[in-house]
């Protein structure tokens, strides 16, 4: 049978869709976004056709995981009988073999040798007369009856994700390991920490250049200057933190290597930099849950904008994290030239938050 054309599913984090499209665009092939769908808050699920290498896929910085998409199935009715009807298909699908030999011919290992190692990950939202037990079940003996390889469910091994939302349900076949998502980079974590994922994306909306002097003011564990780092090519990384701990983590997780390099202790409300000295920023605001209240946020914001605005350049951007946004704009009607550029409404940490892209004019 000829094999079928090769769609896939990229897992991102909620409201991160729109800058994942961005970062698609920088693929060596064209993606197409076929669509887009959200799983209970917890994660967006963007399926896409690419001609290209799944290992271009492999490398996208905004992206959590890659899955090969097995099948998309719609108008599922709300009966038992739709177990049947999901069995049938899977053991039927063209699509597991070339997928399994696509994802073995990057991982030879993954699954074992002898009986294909396997496991199963059922995710549901919405009325349903089954459980999310039954469905993971279901998938997996649907699995074992193909006769393809010789399966074996098992903990370890190849994942099938299966997804169903109301009617219509996802099933991919998981090509990406947890690396893509935590990266190998991150050895110490702080408190409040960004996903190296979510600091990709920020990276992403300064709209990097060659000549970039980038700052992260409030640089925490360093992700976002190593992820800068990794995007493209700058000028300079500059990044602090008022904790001594925090740029001591950040020094260990960035090692002897993204130079030009300089992070220091300071604070962010008196900068040792020079007027206009900057053209990029990233910087994950305190939410005032974990780390400051909305009180002291109201205080905070308007002093670190002022900052920013003497120290970045005319046209620099400033890609802002935040889930207060009565402190932002409080900040940005004291500063007179910054102004906001875009809003993304996404959820990081579990929590609703907005990022809050300022451009000086």
């Amino acid at each position: 049978m000829k094999n079928q054309p090769i769609q896939y599913v990229l897992h991102t984090l909620p409201g991160f869709d729109v800058i994942v499209r961005e970062e698609l665009k920088l693929l060596p092939e064209r993606a197409t976004i076929k669509e887009h769908v959200v799983h209970a808050g917890r994660n967006g699920l963007t399926i896409i056709d690419y001609d290209g290498d799944v290992d271009d896929l492999l490398k996208l910085r905004t992206v959590d995981d890659v899955f090969i998409l097995i099948g998309q199935y719609t108008d599922l009715p709300p009966k038992y009988s739709t177990l049947k009807v999901l069995r049938d298909k899977i053991v039927l699908s063209p699509v597991i073999n070339q997928a399994v030999k696509m994802v073995r011919a990057i991982y030879p290992k993954r699954g074992g040798e002898g009986k294909l190692r396997f496991r199963v990950i059922a995710r549901q939202q919405g009325e349903m007369p089954y459980r999310r037990v039954d469905l993971q079940e279901l998938i997996e003996k649907a699995v074992e009856q193909r006769d393809d390889y010789r399966w074996r469910a098992k903990e370890d091994g190849l994942e099938f994700w299966i997804t169903q939302i109301d009617t219509m349900a996802i099933l991919g076949l998981r090509v990406s390991d947890e690396t893509m998502r935590h990266r190998t980079y991150k050895i110490n974590h702080i408190e409040a920490s960004l996903r190296p994922t979510a600091a990709a994306a920020l990276v992403l909306l300064t709209k990097p250049k060659p000549t970039d002097v980038f700052l992260d003011p409030m640089c925490g564990a360093g992700t976002t200057l190593i992820e800068r780092a990794l995007h493209s090519r700058y000028a300079q990384l500059l990044g602090g933190d008022i904790s001594e701990d925090a740029v001591e983590q950040a020094l260990a997780n960035i090692g002897p290597r993204y130079k030009p390099i300089e992070v220091k202790p300071w604070d962010a409300r008196e900068l040792p930099l020079d007027e206009n000295s900057v053209n990029a920023v990233v910087c994950n605001l305190p939410f005032g849950v974990q780390i400051s209240t909305p009180e002291e946020n109201r205080r905070l914001y308007p002093t670190v904008m002022k900052e920013l605005r003497r120290v970045m350049q005319l046209g620099a951007r400033a890609a802002l994290l935040t889930s207060d946004m009565r402190a932002i704009n409080r900040a940005l009607e004291r500063n007179s030239g910054m102004y906001i550029d875009t809003l993304h409404h996404v959820v990081v940490l579990g929590r609703r938050a907005t990022i809050v892209v300022v451009q000086k004019r």
